[in-house]
């Protein structure tokens, strides 16, 4: 049994904080991050420096536009990557972020078909696709397989228990992770270092950034 994903915030103010998330642009395009988690993820990317950031679930581009611009930011050269079953149209705004079509439940063969094996380490593997059980659980398995020591996996999500949302997602991301980590204790580490940086679990993605081991 891993530890609690309960957050500090009360009922009603995890509504409204939620409900403000799922109304967030960026650049005038949809992006659904959390204020706080915008923050993790701006440490987390000056920490690691990756080579290469893979997200899976564009949704309209809008948080791959925005990790794009983070990591030029930065002065990096991350290559942006967004997986989705079916990639938005885009425009010059999104220059320099590479959309392939594929599904979280056959990353392999997306990976292969699309070369995304030969993408330069480290890696940050960001899951924000369909939240199910089944989809959560393998992305665990394949970052438990193609992740290096020390690269990072952030589950997205992992707040919809708590916002009694996970029944619609066969128990969702937490369910996945409470599931993953107790049958497979030495894969990862919840790095505490951003799950508890506003307080423990004050994310939308309790327990949801994991350290490779």
């Amino acid at each position: 049994m891993i530890r609690s994903f309960k957050t500090p915030f009360t009922r009603p103010q995890l509504g409204a904080y939620h409900h403000g998330v799922m109304q967030y642009h960026y650049r005038d395009v949809m992006c659904n991050k959390s204020p706080i988690d915008i923050a993790l993820y701006l440490h987390l990317i000056h920490a690691v420096r990756p080579a290469t950031f893979i997200e899976i679930g564009t949704k309209f581009g809008g948080s791959a536009m925005m990790f794009r611009d983070v990591v030029r930011m930065y002065d990096l050269q991350t290559q942006i990557v967004t997986i989705d079953r079916a990639p938005p149209d885009v425009d010059d705004r999104f220059d320099g972020i590479r959309f392939v079509a594929g599904d979280v439940m056959a990353l392999e063969q997306t990976f292969e078909q699309n070369a995304l094996f030969d993408l330069p380490h480290p890696w940050i593997l960001s899951e924000d696709s369909a939240h199910t059980f089944d989809a959560c659980m393998a992305v665990l398995e394949f970052g438990a397989q193609h992740l290096r020591s020390g690269e990072y996996l952030i589950m997205e999500d992992s707040v919809l228990a708590e916002l009694d949302l996970a029944d619609r997602f066969d128990g969702g991301p937490s369910r996945a992770l409470e599931t993953y980590l107790t049958q497979h204790p030495d894969i990862y580490d919840i790095d505490k270092t951003y799950c508890d940086m506003f307080g423990v679990n004050a994310t939308t993605n309790p327990n949801g950034y994991l350290r490779k081991r």
